[in-house]
């Protein structure tokens, strides 16, 4: 299989173990929770990549003059056609979708379209998971997001996600 590309915002071991600790209790019978060392959020899909693409896409995350920011992880949902349990912000700080805007923007110099679809930011806690309702976490899981990573994702078991390059937020 061949590597699939993509950018993220990445857990520090604190946040990671935080969301790691809340998937047993919401995890539905048969459904396949992600390794704890596999949990991000992803700001762009590329799939898989030529050599020269994956530098262009390298040169243009260097462009990337992002700020900081701040996250709230504070609810939990299902996407019910792919039988995914997520954990994401309610509210997600302006900085988020403007930082994907401007990755979406400097990617589209390599030729790679954003996707079509409106950006709903999440981390993936379980697969094959059956419908779970949205709620609110009592205790949000605060995140200060301050780099983004190029990552490529391997077939077997996990982790399944390496990290290629790192780009610190300013």
């Amino acid at each position: 299989m061949s590597e699939r590309w993509f950018f993220a915002l990445w857990p520090d071991e604190a946040v990671r173990d935080a969301v790691a600790a809340r998937i047993p209790a919401l995890l539905p019978v048969g459904a396949r929770a992600t390794h704890p060392s596999d949990l991000h959020l992803t700001l762009a899909f590329l799939g898989p990549l030529a050599s020269d693409v994956l530098g262009c896409a390298e040169r243009a995350a260097d462009r990337i003059r992002a700020a900081a920011f701040d996250l709230e992880i504070d609810r939990v949902g299902h996407f019910a056609r792919a039988r995914v349990l997520w954990c994401a912000p309610a509210s997600p700080p302006d900085a988020l979708p403007a930082l994907v805007a401007d990755l979406q923007e400097q990617l589209s110099t390599c030729g790679l379209a954003a996707d079509p679809r409106p950006y709903r930011p999440h981390i993936t806690l379980a697969r094959k998971a059956a419908a779970a309702p949205v709620s609110e976490w009592p205790t949000p899981i605060r995140w200060s997001v301050r780099e983004l990573v190029l990552a490529a994702g391997y077939g077997g078991p996990g982790p399944r996600y390496r990290v290629r390059r790192r780009w610190t937020l300013i």
